[in-house]
């Protein structure tokens, strides 16, 4: 094990983490120092995103000096440490401008804040305190789930509230009581989160492991057409694409809302095309109450959910490229589900994000389409956000948004869940297994449209499908035997392991998870990092031979 190396590549990532800060840090500044008070009531964050600045960049510099004298190249054990290493102590580093600035006082909450975000999760635990209206004490926050049996839950609330000087009157609560800085700063980390995916699973993952096959150009295949040899030289390609991408979003997002600020602009985008969800508003994407909004935020969630190596392939003009058998299924699924779910949902009640949750009439065809197509998509490219109070809807729309979560989108893209290649995988050879229980010559090889597919192939495919099963499972007991109901247990292992931002029950759309007890937090923290690594690379870490040389 090259450990001096390995110090060494922590240290580059936390300079480089350091310098991303100032990002937020200026936007902080800027509205501390030059934006009037009116325009940034919340408190203030630049002091926290300098202390954070200040510890990023003394523990990459302790890092390179202590590896400077490395002179080991690194293999496949290093590069799986150091995967290891950086999602699992970046949220912490990003999570301290929540802490230093006194917005998150519970270290688990604001590490789990982070991991949502750096995975491109997308959920959240701010939630406005509850105050005693008449002597002005912070009181605990208290829900009933209705499934079978009545589950109570007290808590406390996360974010203090903003009030007038004056007469302590609340000004503003909740999300409108973070900094905006703040809020930001969760939607780039959600952005930095969806590139790494890309860079991890595109250029670094298939040069070491069977995991290049799923970025072929066709199913199945020997591993001879890599996209480029030099991981440096794919990952500067890829971040073309994704730059290229923000920016169309971006002018197509002012363009058609000029309500939109600048800062929502941002957020909005760094959320969409890294398939996180996290938004600026508690209300979500139902906030800004616009119809081409909610059709350009749809677009780029399903330009997200395409396998980046498409896009390299087309702005080269190898427009064939694009004939691959997973993108069809992707355009497929999501077609089919579309229709199913514009079907279940006319005629059912409207209660949008906006809504008070009373009863605002029933779907329209019209409002079916632009409400339910939007929440399809949100679901099935695990991006999460949300337009309308989907909890209020027919259970089998709700069912079909689940089962999306795990279905996901294209392999080498920036959405969660299984991937369509991988499923395509397991159901075609479990069809061919099927087949040759009747055949009177036994299959040898396993092939799909006239190629073998590897027998490494076909056991991590099974590996990942019992990994994903077990995770789910394991994770519902978890957060059942901490006191969480069982709707809301199932809904919430699903959207961690799938890193899709879709809750159910007493998560709902335009709920969140602090209610969820310090335990629990770790058991989703945990969940989120193993379901957007896959598995495998944390896993191998808990082998005794790993750390044998």
């Amino acid at each position: 094990m090259s450990y001096r190396e390995i110090v060494r590549i922590l240290g580059l990532n936390f300079l480089l983490l350091s310098l991303i800060i100032w990002i937020p840090l200026l936007i902080a500044a800027y509205y501390q120092f030059y934006a009037s008070p009116t325009e940034n009531p919340q408190p203030h964050s630049t002091l926290a995103f300098f202390e954070t600045f200040v510890i990023c960049l003394a523990l990459g510099a302790s890092c390179i000096v202590l590896g400077r004298k490395s002179i080991e190249k690194i293999n496949r054990k290093d590069i799986l440490v150091i995967i290891a290493c950086l999602w699992f102590i970046t949220p912490g580093i990003a999570a301290l401008p929540f802490l230093l600035s006194g917005t998150l006082t519970n270290p688990f909450q604001a590490y789990f804040e982070m991991t949502s975000g750096l995975t491109r999760t997308g959920a959240t635990i701010l939630e406005e305190k509850h105050y005693n209206a008449d002597t002005g004490e912070e009181i605990a926050i208290t829900k009933v789930a209705h499934n079978g049996y009545d589950t109570h839950y007290s808590y406390y609330g996360t974010v203090a509230p903003v009030r007038n000087p004056v007469n302590y009157e609340v000004k503003h609560e909740g999300f409108e009581a973070v900094s905006k800085a703040l809020l930001l700063w969760r939607s780039l980390v959600q952005w930095m989160g969806g590139f790494g995916v890309i860079v991890l699973f595109v250029a670094v993952l298939p040069s070491t492991f069977s995991g290049k096959f799923f970025f072929q150009p066709e199913i199945v295949g020997p591993p001879r057409d890599s996209l480029i040899p030099r991981v440096a030289r794919a990952a500067l390609q890829l971040a073309i694409v994704y730059l290229i991408l923000s920016s169309l979003q971006i002018a197509l997002l002012k363009l058609t809302n000029m309500e939109m600020s600048w800062l929502d602009v941002f957020a909005v985008t760094f959320s969409t095309i890294s398939g996180g969800g996290f938004c600026l508003h508690k209300s979500n994407i139902g906030y800004y109450q616009n119809v081409h909004t909610e059709w350009i935020v749809a677009l780029f969630m399903v330009l997200g959910g395409t396998n980046f190596t498409i896009y390299y392939y087309l702005f080269r003009g190898k427009f064939y490229r694009i004939v691959k058998t997973e993108f069809f299924l992707y355009l497929i699924t999501l077609f089919i589900s579309c229709c199913l779910g514009v079907w279940f949902l006319v005629g059912a009640k409207k209660v949008l994000t906006q809504g008070n949750g009373a009863g605002e009439g029933l779907f329209s065809f019209a409002e079916a389409v632009r409400y339910g197509i939007f929440q399809i998509i949100s679901s099935q490219t695990t991006t999460g956000f949300a337009t309308a109070n989907y909890i209020t809807w027919p259970y089998t729309f709700q069912s079909l948004m689940l089962i999306l979560t795990f279905v996901g989108a294209m392999s080498g893209s920036t959405s969660g869940g299984i991937k369509l290649i991988k499923e395509y995988i397991f159901f075609s050879i479990a069809r061919l297994k099927s087949e040759s229980l009747f055949l009177t010559e036994p299959v040898r090889q396993y092939k799909i449209k006239g190629q073998v597919i590897d027998s490494e192939v076909v056991t991590s495919v099974f590996c990942i499908a019992l990994m994903w099963f077990l995770g789910t499972t394991i994770g519902t007991f978890l957060f059942i035997v901490d006191g969480v109901d069982q709707q809301t247990s199932l809904g919430l292992a699903a959207c961690m392991i799938n890193n899709s931002g879709i809750t159910f029950h007493l998560a709902w759309p335009t709920g969140n998870c602090a209610f969820l007890s310090n335990f629990s937090l770790i058991v989703s923290s945990i969940l989120m990092i193993l379901g957007r690594l896959e598995f495998f690379a944390i896993l191998a870490l808990l082998v005794p031979a790993f750390w044998k040389d």
